[in-house]
């Protein structure tokens, strides 16, 4: 069975589709005979759009970001995986929204044969959005990483570093500021150069080190490097840096709303994104309470199970058998 995986085009420092999908192709099963197209970027996209046509298997797999080539494609046997719609849904306004909607989300969606998502928020999120059936979504969580390994180390209770990974005003970089000024921890800050933040954290004297455009091996000694992780984002599609804690080893505090608390399960701690003092709350927690890092840890193993990719590539499999039977 020939399955075409369409990728969106290659982008420094941002690869987290990519690497999802590398690591399920080494759990496929031997007769899927594999084919990347990769698209080009800003203004030749749309040629790389009608070259994909060349490149369709028996069945095609749009892996992300890159809906509209859905509608060059065939529409009995192509799958639209979404990830999530948070820029439609915060970024854009006006026109621009509803032309964005138009061309990003409800005409790729009725081209798609079958839409896969992967969690149950995002699932909702199109059903309510955009109308589409619930029994045309089918929910595949992400696997868990396979290139971060089990990495414990000394907790520093006396400064503790925080890792809060990702860019965007989602991310909620301004309340860990506010939530951790005039304490003693420390931010580990992996994101795109902003000389505003940086003069914030400058002026309020929070110790802090800046990365940007790491390879994954870079990212994963970050994780080594820090205490926990901070992730309550203000929204989220699914939450790979939970996983990713989980199986570094570090304690998690992460949003109780959008898809986090489906990823983290028992994981991490759940606090109000939008309210400092909680989340100051929940760091001093993690610094002073021994056992209940311990505690976290140890579920966050158990955790990584619900995701093994073993798990993920199946799902995918199945869905491509059914997808091939049907045409």
């Amino acid at each position: 069975m020939k399955v075409t995986f369409f990728f969106r085009p290659k982008m420094r420092g941002v690869h987290s589709i990519e690497t999802l999908f590398g690591n399920l192709f080494n759990q496929f099963p031997r007769d899927i005979e594999k084919e990347v197209y990769i698209c080009t970027h800003k203004w030749k996209r749309f040629h790389s759009y009608l070259k994909a046509r060349k490149y369709q298997g028996e069945v095609n797999h749009i892996t992300g970001d890159i809906h509209q080539i859905a509608l060059f494609l065939n529409r009995g046997k192509t799958i639209l995986t979404i990830h999530d719609i948070g820029r439609w849904e915060r970024d854009l306004k006006g026109w621009k929204k509803r032309l964005f909607k138009l061309l990003w989300l409800d005409l790729p969606l009725r081209s798609a044969t079958i839409v896969t998502t992967i969690s149950e928020f995002t699932k909702s999120k199109l059903v309510q959005e955009c109308g589409i059936a619930a029994d045309k979504i089918r929910v595949i969580h992400n696997p868990a990483t396979i290139d971060f390994n089990y990495a414990p180390g000394a907790f520093n209770a006396e400064s503790p570093t925080i890792l809060q990974i990702g860019s965007g005003a989602q991310k909620n970089l301004n309340r860990l500021i506010e939530a951790v000024k005039g304490t003693p921890f420390r931010l580990l800050l992996i994101r795109r150069p902003d000389a505003a933040i940086e003069f914030k954290l400058q002026s309020l004297n929070i110790p802090y080190e800046w990365h940007s455009n790491l390879s994954r091996q870079e990212v994963y000694e970050c994780y080594k490097k820090c205490d926990l992780i901070f992730f309550a984002s203000e929204y989220e599609g699914f939450g790979v840096p939970i996983l990713e804690a989980n199986a570094v080893g570090r304690p998690v505090v992460t949003s109780n709303l959008a898809s986090m608390p489906e990823v983290a399960g028992k994981s991490a701690i759940l606090v109000n994104p939008y309210d400092v003092q909680e989340i100051r709350d929940a760091l001093f927690k993690l610094k002073e309470k021994e056992q209940y890092r311990v505690q976290l840890i140890q579920e966050g193993i158990e955790n990584l199970k619900r995701f093994s990719p073993e798990k993920t590539a199946q799902a995918y499999y199945e869905l491509y058998q059914e997808i091939k039977q049907t045409n």
